[in-house]
């Protein structure tokens, strides 16, 4: 394997791990509870995305919210 397959790996395995924290986050919104808590995860999913968007994991297609 060279150095452009294992980047075009670990982008692969960068870019799940980013939709599928994304997609905990979400889940975890949906659940009751405090509104601090609900505040408090909001702050993590706009940090995430903006992490995940300076830092190119995944197209910002996949980051936006759909509409």
């Amino acid at each position: 394997m060279d150095t452009t397959q294992l980047g075009t790996v670990i982008m692969k395995l960068g870019a799940a791990n980013a939709k599928a924290t994304l997609n905990l986050y979400n889940e975890m919104i949906k659940k009751p509870g405090s509104p601090q808590a609900l505040k408090a995860l909001n702050m993590c999913v706009e940090a995430y995305k903006y992490a995940i968007l300076s830092f190119e994991m995944v197209s910002s297609e996949l980051v936006e919210d759909p509409e």
